[in-house]
């Protein structure tokens, strides 16, 4: 009973391994360390944050959200930075499968067959067969196989007869000329492992397109914060001026217009304020989706608007940056090497198939017990040529790989030109932003003056409330304007980095800054 319980408790522990994905994910983990190690374009954070695991449930909102854990919050909890962990894992175990074709492939069968006749004679036949078969660094193959069997017929006295036979048989082949080497015969390996890099620098890519998507939501939220607390103050403000308006009215030193003005002015502004609030409750809520969490909770956003931070680089460092450090850039240009390849490949298929193989078989199938069985050695070997009558196939894949070779470096041509359009673009539109700041800060300053002129010469009657309406109104609109044209500069700023390859992105969402001058 106990060894019955034994044999079970081990078919159970082997189908467990079978059906265990543990396995998987190890050699999942062992090859994306190994891509990125053997890169020289690929940060080690790829390695830590591609082989995250995705959340089991929602979490809950926390009740203060800043930029930090906003970061950390969607690395971790984001769908769409999942979804691309997700792509990047079937990719991966899309080359494990192409490189088990590349190694020992074993294959096993095990039959019995019984068949009896209208007259009870019986025939039994029982057979095993496993083989081994790979794929050559030279292009060829070899295999090993091996069969045993028995048949066993039983005539109607009951009298049986037994028939053993076996055999294992052991061949090569090599191609000499067209289809010889490893470029030909491992292509679909190599492309495979160079489409995982691709797919490694991309999800590189969008982990900091996610990071500055979640960083610009994340100051929009303080924008349009700082945006609401503006229109707080003007609605004070408004009211302060409505009771100023009324008393003066009151006393006969303002006319009843000023009032009906002051009014206007305290209503409008409180409708501002309820527009104001309704719209950042929906951008928090908003941008809480973005995040992966709960839009049904509600989170106090803190941090201040940005300042501005220089840019220590010149314009031309930035393209030299970039033309080198540019994941998507580097990709374009390692697909005209994967075109250089082929095109070299194509080449020798106009070569004539010259191939050469050999066999050695041992067999015997005649014994009347297993260990009866003599097997006898044969021997086998021979060579093919195939005479290239007919390379017409052949010439015009050399001419189509040419095309794509030609096709592949016009889009390298391209996409340097695009990389320095999009740098330069980014500086320029930077430099500008980096002056309307400066703009927008004198704006407040000569606003916040009118604003204290206005109000103190409606206090001594030398001016009509319009006017301190129109200084408030300004003074609004240049703090608003500050604040939009800070974050922009920010945002751009980070955008620029990332444009030219200077940008970083830990695991935990913390957004590195690398240095401009690195080579």
């Amino acid at each position: 009973m106990k060894r019955s319980v034994s044999i079970v408790l081990l078919l159970c522990l082997s189908l467990g391994g079978c059906l265990s994905t543990r396995r998987t994910d190890r050699l999942v983990q062992r090859e994306v360390r190994r891509r990125v190690d053997a890169d020289p374009y690929l940060s080690a954070n790829v390695v830590e944050d591609a082989l995250i695991d995705g959340p089991e449930e929602r979490p809950p909102a926390p009740d203060v959200l800043t930029l930090e854990s906003s970061l950390q919050i969607g690395t971790k909890h984001s769908r769409t930075l999942q979804n691309q962990r997700d792509r990047l894992y079937r990719d991966i175990v899309s080359l494990l499968g192409v490189r088990r074709n590349f190694g020992v492939n074993l294959a096993g069968t095990v039959s019995y067959v019984l068949s009896e006749d209208g007259d009870g004679a019986q025939d039994e036949s029982a057979d095993l067969a496993l083989s081994a078969s790979r794929i050559l660094p030279t292009g060829g193959d070899v295999s090993l196989s091996g069969d045993t069997g028995m048949d066993r017929s039983t005539d109607t006295n009951g009298v049986s007869s037994d028939v053993y036979g076996s055999s294992v048989r052991l061949r090569v082949d090599q191609p000499l000329l067209a289809g010889a080497g490893y470029g030909i015969s491992h292509e679909n390996l190599t492309q495979a492992q160079r489409s995982l890099v691709y797919a490694l620098r991309s999800f590189g890519l969008q982990r900091q397109d996610i990071a500055i998507s979640s960083l610009e939501g994340f100051y929009a939220l303080l924008l349009q914060r700082s945006v609401l607390e503006n229109t707080r103050t003007n609605v004070g403000q408004s009211r302060r001026l409505r009771e100023r308006s009324e008393a003066l009215f009151s006393v006969n030193r303002a006319p009843a217009i000023d009032v009906l003005r002051a009014q206007q002015q305290e209503l409008s502004a409180s409708n501002q304020l309820n527009r104001a609030e309704a719209d950042y409750d929906g951008q928090i809520r908003r941008y809480l989706l973005s995040l992966g969490l709960s839009v049904e909770e509600r989170a106090v956003i803190r941090g201040e608007v940005p300042g501005v931070t220089p840019l220590l680089a010149d314009e031309s460092a930035c393209v030299m940056r970039a033309l080198e450090y540019r994941l998507d850039l580097q990709t374009v240009a390692d697909r005209v090497d994967d075109a250089e390849r082929r095109l070299r490949q194509s080449k020798s298929w106009l070569r004539p198939d010259l191939d050469v193989y050999g066999t050695v078989t041992l067999s015997d199938s005649g014994a009347e017990s297993f260990g009866d069985q003599e097997l006898e050695e044969q021997y086998q070997a021979g060579v093919t040529l195939e005479l290239p009558i007919d390379k017409r196939d052949e010439r015009d894949a050399v001419k189509l790989a040419r095309l794509d070779l030609e096709a592949a470096q016009r889009a390298l041509e391209q996409k340097r030109d695009e990389v320095r359009l999009e740098v330069i673009d980014s500086f320029t539109r930077l430099d500008f932003l980096a002056g309307s700041v400066s703009i927008e800060r004198q704006n407040i300053e000569i606003a916040e003056r009118r604003a204290r002129n206005a109000m103190l010469r409606f206090r001594n009657g030398e001016l009509l409330n319009r006017d301190v309406v129109e200084a408030e109104n300004e003074l609004l609109a240049a703090r608003n304007a500050y604040a939009r044209v800070s974050v922009s500069y920010e945002v751009q700023r980070i955008k620029l980095l990332r444009n030219i390859g200077a940008l970083d992105v830990r695991p935990d969402g913390t957004i590195l800054e690398l240095e401009i001058s690195k080579q």
